[in-house]
Order: structure tokens, then C-alpha cells, then sequence
């Protein structure tokens, strides 16, 4: 396991993230944009030290990085603050919203995000919009500008549940508009990068549609491949949550892993030596890039592309980090980006599982030696899926409140599948110029994601495959993950103090627990 001292980006996401969560928890404490500047100066100034004075005065870069770190990401929180408006009727009788991406086919809705501008409408400011689908909303596309009532948004009483969680992504809230309530004004041309991403993934998804993927097919090899989940059913993703399965419908470091590897293995086939490096490195790059538009830019394709081509630009370097400090550093990258990631349970999910993997997938594997070439290959796999499980259960029990006792049988089907649907899918695109070879791949596409998802729902019908309604809050999160670590600590070296620390925290949990369940009675 890699030390601390070799980790300097784990040290750098700490304080960058105590400034992000104290720009969430203090929203009203204020900072100016230009306050981490100074604090940029004293750390440059710790490089003009003395010699004779560096050990005496070790703590202060840390200290003055702690402090630039730490108002750099409160700053940067608080200047990516969403803007929310509450609808008044009188005051904006009708509202105007621009849509922002492609609409998504839900069941009998199209779904939308609007960006809204108008008299009495803070700029800025984001809605959902569900609009019911008939001949005219099947032609809204991106950049259609949108006048509908204001009194069909939602006014009386609480937000509800999932009005709450558009709130966490930055949308005011969310609004249906039944047929015949909204006409189109306008249109605005996109040419944002984004916009240009979408289209890309438009585009990829009438390939799958046009060689024959239709319906709950289509909508797994979208979520799988391009990000896109807006044509899974209820049903469907209940089915995944509840086997464990659910991370393999977002795209995330298992898809662009795997895309990269296949990348990499070309590349060194066809440049060989060293002296070819930096040339395999770009159009591992470029190709790495490539899948990410076509994905549509989503934030876990960005985040998982990024961290991969650290570990690229180092190779080429030939600088050897090691891979958590890889994996920090994304962190760190993205977070600086946008710190409202940190919300986000997709990045909260798709991190903890990398680290998890990072941390405990060699340990369980080397736990178990196993002969035969196919067993060992369904126990690296189920040790995979063990390690991941471990690393996300405390926020998936936070987040979703169930657990799935049967996350390693599902993990033996979908991985492999996964793979096999990423590259098949991979090759459909590329074919498209030949119908004939499009056509026989999109049918074997078909039948496999047709057998995977049986496979699942027979997991599902399983007796006792899941356990739903635990109750877990974020104290249990921060005990069980504490818990996790120790154990992990005591595994490596079996020292007093650390079997004290395991112990100590497993005795702290047990009264935590006790606690809850004499309240919960009283």
C-alpha cells in the first residue's frame, strides 16, 4: 500500500475539499474572488527559506498551502453557486426558456433542461421541464426557445423529494406542461463544445437504433456506452440497483478503462520502442478524447478521461506515480473545476469504487490461489466486484438505503458483458459504412444485452437477493468508512496501536448503533 508521503495530492484534495464543504455548510460567509491571492505570495516566499532554517520552520508551506487551499475552494464554491427563483405569476406572468442539451423520451413526457431569462428572472437561473409528448415536441431539439404559462411550475407547499435533488444539481426546481401549453418563439444555434458532443451522441444512437436495437436494448447500450440513462425504465434500473449491478449503466472508469486499454494494446502493436512513446501517448489521447465526446461530455466521462491521461502524460515523462496519487489528482482537477461535484453521488460512487479497487482488489484476489485458468478468471472478476462493493457500500446505503447480497454473481455477468457490449458497439459505429456487417453486429449486440438483462432479473426474483430500507446517516457513513480503514491498516501491519484504533472505532459504532435503536424505541 503507498504511503502517505508518497500521496502529496491526497494532502492537496483534504484541504481543497474542507474549503469546498465550508463554502456548502456557510453559504452566507462571503468571500471576494481575489482572497486566495495572497496567500499565493508567502507560499512562494517559504522557497527563499534558509537552509538552516527549513526543519525549524517545516510546518509553515504546509500551513500557508492549507490556507490558499482551503479559501480557493471555498471561493470557487461560492462563485459556482446555482441561482434559484421562486415563480410568482404576477410579477412573470409567462416564462421563457432556452433548451439546453437534447430533450430526453421519458414514458409519456419529453424532459428538458431550460435555461430561463426574462423581467424578474435572476440570470442564471435552471428549470426541469417535463413536456408531454406529441407530434410537436418530438421536433424540440437544442437551442429551441420555449413561452409557456407560469402558473403550471410548482408554487404550494414544500418542494417535493426530487425537486429537492434537482436543487443539490442547480435547478430551481422542476414543472410539466401539458400539450398545447407552450409554443416555440425561436431558435438559438449552438456551438459550444458541448452542444457539438451532443449531437455526436445523437448521432451514435441512430446507428445502434438503425441496426436493430430497439427498446430496453437500446436504452442499455445508450446508458452504457454514451452515458445516456434517459431510456431505461423504472423497472429496469430497480432491477440493476437491486443485484448490485447499477454502476455498469454509467459511464464511468470501468468503460473508459476499458476503452483505453483496447487503445493502448493497438497502439503497441503497431508503434513498438520506446523511441514511439510520445506518438502512442497522443493518439491514446486523441482516441481516449474521441469516446468522450461521442459520450457527450457527461462529468464521469470527463472525470475518468482526465484521469487516465495523467497516467499517459506520466508514462510518456516516465515518471512513475503512484496510482492513488493519480487518482487524487483528477480529484483535485475536476473539484477545482466545479466544486459542487462534490454532491454529486456519481462522483462520490465512481471515486470510492477506484479507490477501492486501488486499495483492496490485489489483497482479495492473492487471498485465494486457484488452479484452473477459468475459475481464476471469475475470482479476479468477483474480487473486483468485492472491492468495489466494500469501497461504495457506506454510500449506497446512505444514499439508496438497500444492499444487495448478491453484487458478486451480478458482477460476474455484467463486467464481462460490459466489455463485450463496449467493444461490439465500438465496432458497430466503425462499420456503419458496411450495412451487411452493421446489421449481423447489431443483431449479436441484441441477443447478448437480451440474455444480461434476464440474467439480472433472475438475480433479482432470487429469495433474499437484497435488503432494502436500512437506515444509514452520514455519521454511520464517516464510522463505517473509519472502520473499513482501520481494518484495512490492521491487515497491512498487526501493530497494538493499530488493533487498538480498530478496536476503539468498532466499539464506538456498536454504541452509535445501540444509541440509535434506544431512540428509535423510546
Amino acid at each position: 500500500m503507498e504511503t502517505i508521503y508518497r500521496l502529496p495530492f491526497l494532502r492537496i484534495c483534504l484541504f481543497l475539499i474542507a474549503g469546498i464543504l465550508f463554502g456548502l455548510l456557510c453559504p452566507t460567509i462571503h468571500f471576494p474572488w481575489w482572497l486566495p491571492f495572497p496567500f499565493a505570495l508567502p507560499l512562494l516566499g517559504c522557497l527563499l527559506i534558509p537552509n538552516r532554517l527549513q526543519y525549524k520552520l517545516r510546518w509553515l508551506p504546509g500551513t500557508v498551502l492549507f490556507l490558499l487551499l482551503f479559501v480557493a475552494g471555498a471561493t470557487r464554491t461560492q462563485e459556482t453557486a446555482p441561482t434559484f427563483w421562486e415563480a410568482d405569476e404576477e410579477e412573470t406572468p409567462y416564462v421563457i426558456g432556452e433548451i439546453e442539451g437534447a430533450p430526453q423520451k421519458k414514458k409519456s413526457t419529453y424532459g428538458a433542461s431550460l435555461l430561463l431569462f426574462g423581467q424578474g428572472i435572476p440570470e442564471g437561473t435552471r428549470v426541469m421541464a417535463y413536456i408531454a409528448q406529441d407530434s410537436a415536441s418530438e421536433q424540440l431539439r437544442d437551442g429551441d426557445i420555449l413561452i409557456f404559462p407560469t402558473r403550471l411550475t410548482k408554487k404550494e407547499g414544500e418542494p417535493s423529494e426530487y425537486d429537492k435533488h434537482l436543487r443539490q444539481k442547480g435547478y430551481s426546481g422542476s414543472f410539466h406542461i401539458p400539450e398545447g401549453r407552450w409554443r416555440t418563439v425561436g431558435h438559438e444555434e449552438r456551438q459550444s463544445l458541448r452542444g457539438k458532443a451532443g449531437k455526436a451522441r445523437r448521432w451514435a444512437e441512430e446507428k445502434y437504433q438503425a441496426n436493430g436495437l430497439q427498446g430496453e436494448e437500446l436504452a442499455i447500450a445508450s446508458a452504457l456506452t454514451l452515458g445516456d440513462k434517459s431510456m431505461l425504465d423504472k423497472e429496469l434500473k430497480r432491477s440493476y440497483s437491486a443485484t448490485g449491478a447499477s454502476h455498469v449503466l454509467a459511464v464511468s472508469g470501468l468503460h473508459v478503462g476499458i476503452i483505453y486499454l483496447v487503445i493502448i494494446a493497438l497502439l503497441q502493436q503497431l508503434f513498438r520502442g520506446n523511441r514511439f512513446k510520445p506518438i502512442r501517448v497522443i493518439l491514446a489521447l486523441t482516441g481516449l478524447w474521441s469516446y468522450a465526446f461521442v459520450a457527450g461530455l457527461s462529468a464521469s466521462v470527463v472525470r475518468a478521461s482526465v484521469m487516465f491521461s495523467l497516467v499517459s502524460i506520466g508514462e510518456m515523462m516516465r515518471r512513475k506515480s503512484p496510482s492513488l496519487n493519480i487518482v487524487f489528482a483528477s480529484a483535485f482537477l475536476m473539484l477545482l473545476y466545479e466544486p459542487r461535484y462534490l454532491n454529486d453521488v456519481g462522483f462520490q460512487l465512481s471515486y470510492a469504487a477506484v479507490f477501492a479497487i486501488l486499495l483492496l482488489h490485489e489483497r482479495i484476489y492473492k487471498s485465494l490461489k486457484i488452479s484452473n485458468f477459468i475459475l481464476d478468471k471469475a475470482w479476479s472478476l468477483t474480487s473486483v466486484s468485492i472491492a468495489a462493493q466494500l469501497g461504495t457500500m457506506p454510500i449506497m446505503l446512505y444514499h439508496f438505503h438497500q444492499f444487495s447480497n448478491c453484487f458478486w454473481l451480478s458482477g460476474l455477468i455484467v463486467i464481462p458483458a460490459a466489455t463485450l457490449l463496449i467493444y461490439g458497439c465500438s465496432l458497430l459505429l466503425m462499420a456503419t459504412s458496411f450495412p451487411v456487417i452493421s446489421n449481423v453486429i447489431g443483431s449479436l449486440l441484441s441477443g447478448l444485452i437480451k440474455g444480461m438483462n434476464s440474467s439480472i432479473r433472475w438475480l433479482e426474483g432470487l429469495p433474499h437477493s437484497n435488503v432494502s430500507g436500512i437506515a444509514f446517516g452520514g455519521i454511520d457513513v464517516l464510522l463505517l468508512y473509519a472502520l473499513l480503514g482501520s481494518l484495512l491498516a490492521v491487515v497491512q501491519e498487526q501493530s497494538f496501536r493499530r488493533i487498538s484504533i480498530l478496536l476503539s472505532i468498532l466499539l464506538t459504532y456498536s454504541c452509535h448503533l445501540l444509541v440509535i435503536k434506544v431512540v428509535g424505541q423510546i
